[in-house]
């Protein structure tokens, strides 16, 4: 990936350096305990793991298992792959299940994708004061259960985390909807938890997914490139608390002003797909001025994503006009998506210029949603000059956007 040139650029990235004190030795310990709780129990236990979509480290996790306890000392183990609505071929899914599983020294009874449109009796109904939720039914039939998650921003979950991998992983499409319309809401942010509906919703929902003590356990990180940095295993909650402050420090950057335009690279998995990568645009928006622009590079081998994300931007030149159709025919998974992105392309809104760099999407794929397309970043560059009012003098690098979070003071 080149730089465009001629621009003041400032390169940002997720920071590397973790507390001393957040090694993973002693989460490990936990996670091993509990394990082999479970087999002096007798009982079957659930591991519950992140899909190819999420950059989470879960392999290293397995084999500290493995290397801990001899294969009498375990438990008979099932594994639970949580994918919310993401949706894999066959040989995504082999070569996932090839780099998790292969050589990790563990022995699945039975291995499971999740399947949000499932048939019936692939889900199990849960009652809160709020109403009803269905979720995938392997994670209520067992009473021990481990989870395997990674602590970065998510622009209107607040974080991802275990909490995350064992409710919006494992529900039906239609509970999933229902929670991320919260996404519309003001209080749901970057980093925000309490108070913000879409994580209150998936917090009520652990609550009531299984009895409380050691039955449940999470294994939280908090990983750059691949490698966890901080490491913590126990309640769900309490892993975050631990957690948030180092996701803070690794992902979260303020800068005095907003720049004239922002260069967004997306590596995979996260730039599998526009839709996935345009988490880049929401982490990063606040740093780039109005009127300003963005190039967000990434390659989209799936090319752009689901079709509702697609419909509504087709359908809503401006942002009005996105929030009267979901308005008039309600919200439909993905429709907080189209929404921000029109207020930050819209001219009447902040008036940004975005032009997608990418390998496989195509200028006609993008026609009608607002969004320019250029080979490289010194073409995506050169439209901008012919598209921006005012100049493009200062400019950020922003690597592994889709984790990176950047906006500019007051």
């Amino acid at each position: 990936m080149s730089t465009p040139p001629a621009i003041r650029w400032q390169t940002l990235c997720p920071r590397r350096a973790a507390p001393p004190s957040a090694g993973p030795e002693a989460a490990l310990a936990r996670a091993v305990a509990f394990v082999r709780e479970a087999a002096r129990a007798g009982a079957p236990l659930l591991i519950v793991v992140n899909d190819p979509a999420r950059a989470t480290p879960t392999r290293w996790v397995l084999g500290a298992i493995a290397a801990e306890l001899p294969a009498p000392q375990r438990p008979a183990l099932a594994l639970l792959v949580a994918t919310g609505t993401h949706r894999f071929g066959d040989s995504e899914r082999a070569r996932f299940e090839s780099g998790l599983l292969a050589g990790c020294g563990l022995d699945f009874t039975s291995l499971a994708w999740h399947d949000a449109r499932a048939a019936d009796d692939e889900f199990s109904t849960v009652a809160l004061p709020a109403g009803r939720f269905r979720i995938n039914r392997r994670i209520l039939e067992h009473e021990w259960l481990l989870a395997i998650g990674s602590v970065e921003p998510h622009y209107f979950a607040g974080v991802t985390g275990a909490h995350k991998t064992l409710t919006i992983g494992g529900l039906a499409h239609d509970d999933i909807e229902r929670n991320h319309a919260g996404a519309l809401h003001p209080s749901s942010d970057l980093l925000v938890l309490d108070g913000n509906p879409v994580y209150d919703g998936a917090a009520a929902m652990m609550r009531a997914i299984g009895p409380p003590g050691s039955r449940l356990m999470v294994v939280n990180q908090v990983a750059a490139s691949g490698a966890p940095l901080a490491v913590a295993c126990g309640d769900w909650r309490a892993t975050l608390d631990e957690l948030l402050p180092v996701a803070r420090r690794v992902f979260s950057h303020e800068v005095p002003r907003p720049v004239d335009v922002l260069h967004l690279r997306v590596p995979l998995p996260l730039g599998r797909d526009l839709y996935q990568a345009d988490k880049a645009l929401k982490n990063c928006h606040r740093a780039v001025r109005d009127g300003g622009g963005i190039i967000l590079e990434a390659d989209c081998p799936h090319r752009v994503g689901p079709d509702a994300f697609l419909g509504l931007l087709r359908r809503a030149p401006d942002y009005d006009s996105a929030c009267r159709l979901v308005q008039r025919e309600g919200y439909r998974l993905g429709d907080h998506k189209a929404v921000k992105l029109r207020q930050l392309t819209d001219p009447r809104q902040r008036g940004v210029h975005v032009v997608v760099v990418s390998a496989h999407l195509s200028a006609a794929e993008l026609d009608g949603l607002g969004l320019l397309h250029a080979a490289t970043p010194v073409e995506a560059l050169a439209l901008l000059g012919r598209n921006v009012a005012g100049p493009l003098s200062d400019g950020l690098v922003i690597e592994d956007a889709g984790m990176t979070c950047v906006r500019a003071r007051g």
